[in-house]
């Protein structure tokens, strides 16, 4: 009896998070987009389940297990699961047992939700407990194996960033993606002992100013001091104005690199943008912001045409692993260029390798972090008006 409670609470939850489109604090209940338009994936269930039409609530049929299955679509464009057709589109699998779903080899938490989009392929939604999220997340952004006040500063903004996309997104189908454009999300496949470890100490904890959450960014490397959230996006607020000097990111790893490109290549991914650049002849930087990242950047071709890119545009442009930062200086080399800078990531809030210093010298957690996001006050999300 317990357990019939227990799971209708729990779809209750997931009904009023996806169909109404609402998500609250209090909810815990976090939709993580685990596959965006894909045309196929294997599914498998390793105890008893039941599939649930999310549009109804009703029932579609109950089964002891489900070995690993193809989940594509048929000629009609109706979903196959194996050799079955379902008419339905959006359909909930509900296992009875934590974590005994498998998706492509990664073991989830939670309950999933297979979203038929037609001609834009298929959506898999994990709707799960926040703190398992949490739990989820952590081995991929930070090492289990660091100073633990440096894993429990990383929990905080990981649930913090996760709150403020659970009410930033929720007119949407998911709250967060799995990669590097929300936060790395590997499910139960991904947990560790410190890092969950973290997660448990920190239960609930999360950074605020002025009574409301904020989108808690970090990144690998400040390169020595953090970037202003307004330089990338529309966020202006004094936690994220950037500016905070870090002595304790200096000389660790990604504080220095350097990356030769050939000028051709750049000219290639440009115009595969939609610009119109001749082969190029020089690569200048034309304006610095206060933090000494590159804010415009001026590409001039053989002809003379001028083209001028953000540093945001540029960087997305070649990939943030190619072009590990925007704080960088160009030297030309012929048909070939050289990009020489500082840190890894868009420096805007907590720097992971700057935490990492800081917890060896005995810094704690909130320490860490109201450094990094100066004027945030920790509380409990409960708490949270």
């Amino acid at each position: 009896m317990f357990r019939k409670i227990t799971i209708l609470f729990l779809l209750l939850a997931l009904f009023f998070t996806l169909d109404a489109g609402v998500v609250t604090a209090k909810s815990k209940l976090i939709r993580v987009a685990i596959l965006r338009n894909t045309d196929h994936f294997v599914l498998a269930v390793g105890d008893r389940y039941t599939l649930i039409d999310q549009n109804t609530g009703k029932n579609i049929t109950t089964a002891i297990r489900l070995k690993p299955s193809m989940v594509t679509r048929d000629a009609n464009g109706r979903l196959l699961i194996g050799d079955q057709p379902f008419e339905n589109s959006r359909i909930i699998v509900e296992p009875r047992r934590d974590a005994s779903i498998r998706i492509n080899d990664i073991h989830f938490r939670g309950v999933l939700v297979i979203v038929n989009n037609g001609t834009d392929g298929i959506t898999v939604v994990n709707a799960i407990d926040l703190e398992q999220y949490i739990r989820g997340v952590l081995y991929h952004e930070i090492s289990d194996k660091w100073p633990m006040e440096a894993i429990k500063a990383q929990a905080v903004a990981t649930r913090t960033y996760a709150l403020y996309s659970m009410e930033t997104f929720a007119a949407r189908d998911y709250d967060v993606t799995n990669d590097v454009y929300s936060q790395v999300y590997g499910g139960k496949t991904a947990e560790r002992y410190r890092t969950n470890l973290a997660v448990k100490r920190t239960k609930g904890q999360v950074l605020t100013y002025r009574n409301k959450i904020i989108p808690a960014f970090f990144h690998a490397n400040s390169g020595g001091i953090t970037e202003s959230a307004a330089e990338l996006w529309d966020i202006n607020i004094p936690p994220l104005k950037g500016g905070v000097e870090s002595p304790y990111s200096v000389n660790s790893p990604h504080y220095r690199w350097q990356r030769n490109f050939q000028l051709k290549d750049i000219q290639e991914k440009i115009n595969a943008k939609g610009h119109v650049l001749g082969l190029i002849k020089t690569i200048r930087i034309k304006e610095f912001n206060p933090s000494q990242r590159v804010r415009k950047i001026e590409f001039v071709d053989r002809d003379g045409q001028s083209l001028v890119l953000t540093g945001k545009e540029f960087r997305e442009i070649l990939g943030p692993n190619a072009l590990k930062s925007n704080m960088y200086n160009v030297q030309m080399k012929g048909y070939y260029v050289d990009f020489i800078g500082h840190g890894w990531g868009h420096g805007v809030g907590l720097d992971q390798w700057g935490a990492y210093n800081m917890a060896r010298m005995n810094f704690t957690y909130d320490k860490i972090l109201s450094f990094y996001y100066p004027g945030t006050d920790m509380t409990r999300y409960e708490d949270i008006d």
